[in-house]
């Protein structure tokens, strides 16, 4: 399907701006139609296949890319090259939906870019939640993908940052996908003592937002 027309305003704080990337219609229509009944979401583009995708978001600039890794009768990662790709558009954030509950696959996404990795049988809420969380350029693990992560991404520890006990128990609230005001509300810390540690945490991993920072933590065995 085409690009839908450049609507909003840039600099309006109106809503969070959907593109859908999947080769299936019946997924995008229903995506569509469950996402728009928030107030807050509105889908501007649809793509089917890797080229499709690219130019659409090019035209729309979207908030969020709702990207499957596997369009049309390729192999399933296909979409990591459109994820590598999206990285030179500034304010525009890869959620992965997928059906692969794979571990390189997650791996991957990650490395390319993506700031979440989540099957396609969550639940509604659970993804608005995470659309919500990377559109602030939070953590967009829910509880399942980071027990994925943690299973089957563990690696040999190599060189591992010495993190301080508050620092490991803010990573894993983290991970469990709470923004910076609710570990703030399990650690009794203030949201901007919290801030402090994360840039730390970021420091010290070498992560550069805060899914890598999860994700380098469970390589190293961290978490």
């Amino acid at each position: 399907m085409s690009a839908a027309p450049l609507t909003a305003n840039r600099a309006d704080p109106g809503p969070i701006r959907l593109a859908l990337v999947d080769d299936h219609t019946i997924v995008r229509e229903g995506l569509r139609s469950v996402l728009e009944l928030e107030e807050d979401l509105v889908v501007v583009a649809e793509a089917a296949d890797p080229e499709a995708a690219l130019r659409a978001v090019a035209a729309t600039r979207p908030d969020v890319v709702l990207l499957d890794l596997k369009l049309g009768h390729g192999e399933p990662g296909d979409g990591l090259e459109v994820c590598t790709r999206l990285q030179g558009l500034p304010g525009t954030r890869v959620v992965v939906l997928t059906t692969f509950e794979d571990p390189l696959l997650l791996a991957e996404s990650l490395r390319r870019g993506a700031r979440a990795y989540v099957l396609k049988d969550v639940d509604t809420d659970e993804l608005v939640r995470i659309i919500r969380a990377v559109h602030r350029g939070e953590s967009g693990f829910d509880p399942r993908s980071a027990s994925l992560a943690a299973d089957a991404l563990r690696a040999p520890a190599g060189d591992v940052p010495r993190l301080t006990r508050r620092e490991i128990e803010i990573l894993r609230l983290l991970a469990e996908g709470l923004t910076n005001r609710e570990i703030g509300e399990r650690t009794y810390l203030s949201e901007s003592t919290v801030k402090f540690h994360l840039r730390g945490v970021m420091s010290k991993l070498g992560a550069r937002h805060r899914t890598e920072a999860v994700y380098a933590a469970v390589q190293r065995g961290l978490l």
